[in-house]
């Protein structure tokens, strides 16, 4: 990890956290959610504030502590991990109300395993994948887990990987079609893609797939797949997106991406999502989000962003994705 982000972290909050990720909904009707941890708070940016030439206002879930991680479940309910360990869920019911104060449902912590938990992503049974980052490990809380309420559990699954992830600090992951899990490793610049099999059970597992991406990636952040199977991914460190096709993600290798976004407005690019076949990028550096279409991300390139919503969460912020509407703006 860079001598600039750590100190950064460290300075923010002694601890850190994505983002990730439930599947990113794709509708154009669907809500921007970011986790704005400068200001303590999850905003909800609606479909009329996704665009550019105005000061997009967001609706706003006051917390006690940093947001990291973001995701929905298929009722529609909103979890959020934070940096007291602890996994929040806000029922839609609740998000219904804003932009009335509103208080998470649940709360879910683990005191004999959490330290900094931070990502947090739904398989296709229902089970929340949250990340560990000083454990290096991906840990499972059960669908039966959720159902059962606030509590302070331990979690169902716990993977580690001692031989390639001991000190990798991973932050985000994400499911491919295929129900594999990908993770990123922060302090060795390389990728990990557990298969759906080995999730089955807890314990030191050997990744599938890890991907060096022949030296061209600094502080991965964010993994996402488009609508093609293809893999994306920010490097903060060289303020780029990147992608790897299909077909070089199967197994190991040391290959460099197929495309490399560099635009000007990228600086620090820590979360992507896709919505719609549209590449949405938050920047950690100074808190813009942005979007650049199909025809922008064919190819290497520096292309100005569709839409750039400056300021859009504060500066240091890391999880975002894209989720149902809810709400009015007063």
């Amino acid at each position: 990890m860079s001598s600039y982000l750590r100190a950064g972290l460290a300075a923010f909050l002694c601890s850190i956290t994505v983002c990730l990720t439930a599947p990113a909904a794709r509708a154009a009707s669907a809500a921007l959610w970011i986790a704005d941890a400068g200001n303590l708070r999850i905003d909800e940016y609606l479909p009329v504030e996704l665009k550019s030439g105005h000061t997009p206002i967001p609706l706003t879930i006051k917390l006690g502590a940093f947001p990291w991680g973001v995701c929905f479940d298929t009722s529609h309910n909103l979890w959020v991990t934070d940096d007291n360990e602890e996994i929040l869920e806000f029922k839609a019911s609740d998000l219904k109300k804003l932009p009335q104060n509103i208080s998470p449902a649940v709360t879910i912590t683990s005191t004999s395993t959490f330290s900094d938990i931070v990502g947090c992503t739904f398989d296709s049974h229902g089970n929340l994948w949250v990340v560990d980052l000083d454990n290096n490990s991906l840990d499972e809380i059960s669908a039966k887990q959720l159902k059962a309420g606030t509590g302070d559990i331990t979690p169902a699954i716990t993977i580690t990987d001692t031989a390639e992830m001991s000190s990798a600090h991973p932050a985000f992951l994400t499911f491919d079609q295929a129900g594999n899990l990908w993770t990123d490793g922060r302090d060795d610049d390389k990728l990990f893609k557990f298969s759906a099999s080995q999730l089955k059970s807890g314990g030191n597992k050997t990744a599938a797939v890890v991907l060096g991406a022949g030296g061209s990636l600094s502080d991965p952040g964010q993994i996402g797949f488009d609508g093609h199977g293809n893999l994306w991914v920010t490097s903060y460190g060289t303020d780029t997106v990147v992608m790897f096709p299909k077909g070089h993600v199967k197994t190991s290798n040391d290959d460099p991406p197929a495309v490399t976004i560099s635009s000007s407005t990228l600086v620090g690019p820590w979360c992507l999502r896709f919505r719609g076949g549209h590449l949405w990028v938050l920047d950690y550096d100074d808190g813009n989000a942005q979007e650049f279409l199909p025809s922008q991300i064919k190819s290497s390139g520096s292309p100005a962003p569709k839409i750039l919503l400056t300021g859009a969460a504060a500066p240091d912020s890391w999880g975002m994705t894209f989720g149902p509407a809810f709400g009015v703006l007063e």
